[in-house]
Order: structure tokens, then C-alpha cells, then sequence
């Protein structure tokens, strides 16, 4: 009580300058860090979609193929584009359309009558005997709620020369579909030789594989029968083996490994009943580039040109090979 009251004294302005140092400080290593961990998360994030993407297109496709030239000729079974300098696309025949209840033939199709020119890429109008193979129709090409055809608008189709297979296939993709005419309007993406006159051609049904850069050109797509299947698949490219000197040795000479390094398909230049294998690759990529990778390059498969320029992209690859089932049981005789 007799003391003299204490002095009450604040910060120093060099004190707080220290403190709010060092506060800067922490705040810097604190902010650094939430930087590079939300770095990591994304790009984690994108890779693992890349993948999933990658898996589910991966088993679709496989199981397509598998069960190509399913109670349609064999001749039929494939079809495709090979591009040295973009992605392939790939036709195998269309398994959901066929019904095999009660079936006593194993070479459905519908038999072309009129308007097929083979030698032909584009448009053409080609009338058959039945859009319907099989006596159940299983695609509603008009949106009436009733099925009324085995082929559908955006699917594929692959024609054969039943009596000549050997002539190869020609491919494209239904524009449209006229059940009451048995007509069916096909964008063909390829030829093949023309038929003799006595000669019957085949019309299967097919899925169609293709990758689509138009509609969104910074997030290409795979699409089947030109529906999405996923976002930012760069790439397919496919392989085909044959054993046609009937060694048992597919790949062996290499003519008889089109779509591989230094080799280029053709698809009227393969006897399809000598098909034993189809290797596929699919290349998936992040949906955004990544600055900080130095290494995003285009990966090449098979034989697509690579492209040397860091695009910053990751990117997985997915290589399988698919044996055929239906396919190589029915002996050579045309």
C-alpha cells in the first residue's frame, strides 16, 4: 500500500515486427503445404479416374469381342480402320441382337438384294431380305416402344461375301433404319472386293468402337455405337492376329500380324475365319494438365506415330489380348 503504483507498458514496435515475422513465417509453410497437398489430391484424383475409366471400357470391350461372330458367319466376325496418325476404330458384331433360342442355322444375316456397291466409301441406301435375322426383333428404331429390327441408328454394320469370304469385310455406321422397307441407309468407312454376280452378300449387325475428338476437342471420348462410354480415352489402336499357313502360330510370318509396328490393316485384304486374336489398347488421360510433370508425353501403341512435344498430361495404358470363341471351329470351305 505504501508502494508506488507499477509502470503498465505495452509492445514494442520491434517486438510486434518480430512477431508478425514469424507469424508470416508459419503462415507461409502452412499455406505451402496446403498448396502441395491439394496438388497431390488432384492429381491423385485424376489419375484414378483415368483408370477407372481405363477398366470399365477395358471389360466392355473384351467382352465384345470375345463374343464376336456369335451365330453370324465368321467372315463377319471384325472390322476396322487403322490409322498410323490417329486413333482406329473397330466393328465387332453385335451380340445383343442375336437370339439363339431355337436357332438351326449358324450364319445369320441379312442378305442383301439391292443398292450395296462394294468398291464404294460414304452413303448408300442397301436394301436386304429382313432387318430382322434371327425372327425377334431387338432394337425400336422409331421410338415406339415396339422392337422392330436387329440393326439400330449409330451402330455398326460388317458385310462379307458369304460365298467368297476370303474377299474380306467392308464396315460402316447405320445412318438410319426402314423396317417396312427392309432398307437400310450405311455410312461405309471401308471396301472390299466386288462380288461375283451370283454371289451372297451378308449384312451382320455390329457395335462400333471409335474415339471421338469433335464434340469436345480438349476432352476426347471413346464412344460405342455413338453413345459415350467415357470421357478422356486419347486412344485405341488395335492388332489383329491370323494364322493363315495354318502353322498354329499366330503373328509368324509377320503378315500375319496387321496393326502392329511397321505393318497396316486392311480389312478387305483379311480372310476372317484365319482370325484367332485381337490385341487392344486403350489410352486414357487426366482430364487436366499438370504443369509440374515434365514427362506427359503421347504414348504410342502398336503402330500410331508418337509425338515428342510434353503436353503435361498423365496418362495410363491398357493393353489386352482377347481370344475369339466363335471364330476358327468352321473349317475353310467357302
Amino acid at each position: 500500500m505504501n508502494g508506488a503504483p507499477r509502470r503498465r507498458r505495452g509492445f514494442s514496435l520491434v517486438e510486434l515486427m518480430i512477431a508478425l515475422g514469424i507469424l508470416g513465417l508459419v503462415v507461409a509453410a502452412v499455406m505451402q503445404t496446403f498448396v502441395a497437398q491439394n496438388h497431390a489430391y488432384t492429381v491423385v484424383d485424376q489419375t484414378t479416374e483415368a483408370q477407372q475409366n481405363m477398366r470399365a471400357v477395358a471389360n466392355l470391350l473384351e467382352h465384345d469381342i470375345r463374343a464376336s461372330g456369335f451365330l453370324v458367319p465368321e467372315g463377319a466376325a471384325t472390322c476396322a480402320t487403322d490409322q498410323i496418325n490417329g486413333p482406329d476404330t473397330l466393328w465387332v458384331t453385335d451380340e445383343d441382337a442375336i437370339n439363339p433360342i431355337n436357332q438351326t442355322r449358324s450364319q445369320l444375316g441379312a442378305t442383301v438384294t439391292g443398292g450395296f456397291t462394294a468398291a464404294n466409301t460414304g452413303l448408300q441406301t442397301v436394301s436386304v431380305d429382313n432387318v430382322v435375322l434371327d425372327g425377334s426383333a431387338y432394337y425400336d428404331t422409331n421410338n415406339d416402344g415396339v422392337a422392330d429390327a436387329d440393326f439400330q441408328p449409330n451402330g455398326g454394320v460388317i458385310v462379307v461375301d458369304a460365298d467368297n469370304p476370303q474377299k474380306g469385310t467392308a464396315c460402316g455406321t447405320v445412318s438410319s433404319v426402314n423396317p417396312g422397307a427392309n432398307q437400310l441407309r450405311i455410312d461405309f468407312k471401308t471396301t472390299m472386293s466386288a462380288p461375283g454376280a451370283t454371289d451372297r452378300i451378308i449384312v451382320v449387325p455390329a457395335h462400333v468402337y471409335a474415339i471421338d475428338a469433335v464434340t469436345n476437342p480438349a476432352s476426347p471420348s471413346l464412344t460405342r455405337d455413338g453413345r459415350l462410354l467415357a470421357n478422356d480415352v486419347e486412344d485405341l489402336q488395335v492388332a489383329f492376329f491370323f494364322d493363315v499357313n495354318g502353322d498354329g502360330q499366330m503373328g509368324a510370318p509377320a503378315a500375319e500380324n496387321p496393326g502392329s509396328p511397321g505393318t497396316q490393316y486392311l480389312s478387305s485384304a483379311w480372310d476372317n475365319r484365319t482370325l484367332r486374336e485381337i490385341r487392344i489398347n486403350v489410352v486414357t488421360r487426366t482430364s487436366q494438365a499438370d504443369p509440374s510433370d515434365v514427362e506427359g508425353l503421347f504414348q504410342a501403341t502398336e503402330n500410331r506415330a508418337a509425338a515428342a512435344a510434353n503436353d503435361s498430361y498423365r496418362r495410363r495404358v491398357h493393353t489386352t489380348s482377347v481370344r475369339l470363341r466363335n471364330v476358327g471351329f468352321r473349317g475353310l470351305a467357302s
